[in-house]
């Protein structure tokens, strides 16, 4: 599964970053996070549980920052696990780029594999809800983060 996807942020580009590197920001922006634990300044675990059809699988998502260019970008690594979810592994690259009034463009491109019962069962149908979950994510992102600004 590959997905791109270009958001503008309403917030200038340094507060956008440390947003971004905030697991409670994040476990606001992220639909249905039950909750986000800080292990060190590069990792956190992610627990949320999202809606695939007519199924509600809960996956508990490791996730790890490399290749740091603060503030300008990073690569975001995640595996997760869960028992109808089975496992995910994904990579973004993710840019951000500082626009006219006080305003971020936050750019990534994301690859993703699922093993496992709900990608045997509907591959289309996990792509599309991971298109739709980015949406959602990048949506609450923008207000919590422009609300602070």
């Amino acid at each position: 599964m590959e997905m791109t996807g270009r958001y503008i942020i309403n917030a200038p580009k340094d507060k956008v970053w440390t947003a971004m590197n905030d697991p409670q920001v994040l476990k606001q922006a992220i639909p249905r996070c039950d909750e986000a634990i800080r292990h060190t300044d590069t990792e956190f675990t992610a627990v949320f549980s999202f809606k695939l059809g007519f199924i509600k699988p809960r996956l508990e998502s490791l996730i790890s920052l490399s290749d740091i260019n603060a503030p300008n970008s990073y690569v975001m690594t995640a595996e997760g696990k869960g028992k109808l979810a089975g496992l995910a592994k994904g990579r973004a690259d993710v840019t951000l780029h500082a626009q006219e009034n006080n305003k971020t463009l936050l750019e990534f491109h994301a690859s993703g594999d699922m093993q496992g019962t709900i990608a045997e069962m509907a591959s289309k149908l996990v792509t599309k809800t991971a298109q739709k979950l980015a949406d959602d994510f990048f949506t609450r992102f923008d207000e919590v983060v422009s609300k602070e600004a």
